[in-house]
């Protein structure tokens, strides 16, 4: 991001932001990079941007990896993103093995599972929930239903381990 992109983004009042009809088209044009993409994201939701949040969102979602799906999944639940919170569940339904291996994502389920509050047995976990659909949305072949099954066993077993019903 640009040193006028910054500028626009801090000292601009929302109100100013608002009215203007060419701000939605001039922060398409602005610059992401990794090291700037959240502090974008928290001038848009500050100043009420939703498609200046949609567009860090896509940046994000380009750039998911196994080392950063489970703190983007935070990020996206935080900022009231859904389609970047999916994507991190498909993400993490296509390599849940080395994630499973992955501490802070054993405290995602935690803290997804302290969410509901009474929690009951039979209340699930959303995170869980979105990762299960994933791996079950597009089987096919009986081949693709085995592979599915195991995986929903490896998140059974983590499950069963937390000491949490999902």
């Amino acid at each position: 991001m640009t040193l006028r992109a910054q500028y626009l983004l801090s000292d601009f009042v929302r109100s100013t932001l608002i009215s203007s009809p060419k701000f939605s088209i001039i922060y398409t044009k602005i610059a992401l990079s990794e090291e700037t993409v959240y502090d974008v994201l928290c001038c848009a939701d500050l100043y009420l941007l939703p498609g200046l949040k949609r567009h860090c969102a896509n940046y994000i979602g380009k750039h998911l990896n196994t080392a950063n799906v489970v703190q983007v999944t935070r990020t996206a639940k935080l900022f009231s993103l859904p389609r970047l919170e999916d994507q991190c569940a498909e993400f993490i339904a296509n390599n849940i093995e080395k994630i499973l291996e992955q501490e802070d994502f054993a405290e995602l389920v935690k803290q997804d599972a302290a969410e509901v509050k009474g929690r009951q047995e039979t209340d699930t976990i959303d995170i869980i929930d979105n990762i299960r659909f994933h791996l079950t949305f597009s089987i096919q072949t009986y081949g693709e239903m085995e592979e599915a099954n195991e995986k929903l066993r490896l998140i059974d077993d983590l499950l069963e381990e937390l000491e949490l019903e999902g």
